[in-house]
């Protein structure tokens, strides 16, 4: 399995799905294009377009059936993203290609959210014993319950989840990242990521800040294309490679959990904090008050933390007047 999927990192997905029109040369050029990115893996898809699309549903069917390719198509790529680096995803849609995957021995499965419900193909994929990634567009609430018992019940929890909304393109009034919230509520103690279908990548990098450990994006080499929506939703290379910096820049921006201090920062207490100093000359054994001290930068003596404490004890020695404050100097 890809490092970074184990690690806190976001794991970047590059989806070309059949954005190779049923090209071996293109589907390398979507490899390149994933590799040159950044990208942590790229995912194709498998099918045999008869048990995929009724023959009668006319429009779809040939969509599909022009861009279907075999399994020695997809070994060929899987030997290319190991020469590449890259990890080789799929998303089997139909039994029938569940073999392929097997044969391909890849580390982890993507099911789409078209699977919705298909609680019997899901037992089959869990067979395979692969990690799964599921993306839960077109999900209700009750759904993705049904869907989180459904894993439980079977004992199967090598899984992760993607929030995904089914519209190609998703308009910004219809993404509503708010409910990233409770999709992690939902599917808590599981990964869980997000799958983006919007033309720009704000819902990607609102996703990231609001704890996506795992992001899905369409890549494509043509656009404008004829009885084709994933373009639609789908970056260039330059666009995609902006994407993962973006991403990479947050996740040093949003570091740990914990409010801490950084070992820079905490040179700037010196300079940048208050310290207490005499406001005017303290002879010995004078009490310290409001109108003998004072607070200014540095902190080069007394802290301020300090100064409520200090008020009415006794000085130990003559103080000059706009000189720090030193603890031993406090009685």
């Amino acid at each position: 399995m890809k490092k970074n999927f184990n690690q806190n990192k976001v794991y970047i997905i590059a989806e070309a799905g059949i954005a190779h029109f049923g090209s071996l040369k293109k589907a390398k050029k979507l490899v390149d294009l994933a590799v040159n990115s950044g990208a942590d893996a790229v995912k194709f898809q498998s099918y045999t377009t008869k048990d995929f699309v009724y023959h009668k549903f006319t429009q779809w069917f040939y969509r599909y059936k022009e861009k279907e390719v075999n399994f020695s198509f997809l070994k060929e790529i899987n030997k290319y993203c190991k020469k590449k680096k890259i990890e080789f995803l799929c998303t089997p849609h139909t039994e029938s290609t569940l073999t392929w995957i097997k044969k391909l021995n890849i580390s982890m499965i993507k099911v789409g959210s078209g699977e919705l419900a298909n609680f019997e193909f899901l037992k089959k994929i869990i067979k395979i014993k692969k990690h799964i990634i599921i993306s839960t567009g077109m999900h209700k609430q009750k759904d993705m319950i049904n869907l989180r018992k459904f894993f439980l019940a079977q004992k199967y929890y090598n899984v992760s989840f993607l929030r995904c909304i089914t519209l190609y393109p998703t308009r910004d009034e219809e993404i509503n990242l708010e409910s990233f919230n409770q999709f992690k509520k939902i599917f808590r103690d599981f990964k869980v990521g997000y799958s983006d279908h919007t033309n720009h990548d704000l819902a990607i990098l609102g996703a990231v800040v609001l704890g996506a450990k795992i992001i899905e994006k369409h890549i494509a080499l043509d656009f404008n294309v004829k009885n084709a929506q994933d373009w639609k939703v789908s970056f260039n290379e330059k666009k995609f490679k902006d994407m993962v910096k973006k991403i990479r820049h947050l996740e040093k921006i949003l570091g740990k959990k914990q409010i801490l201090i950084s070992k820079n920062e905490k040179k700037s207490i010196k300079w940048a904090t208050k310290g207490i100093y005499a406001k005017k000359n303290i002879k010995v054994g004078s009490k310290f008050n409001l109108h003998n001290t004072c607070a200014k930068r540095p902190n080069n003596g007394v802290s301020v933390r300090f100064y409520t404490d200090l008020l009415g004890k006794k000085s130990k020695l003559n103080i000059i007047k706009g000189h720090p404050l030193k603890s031993d100097q406090i009685a």
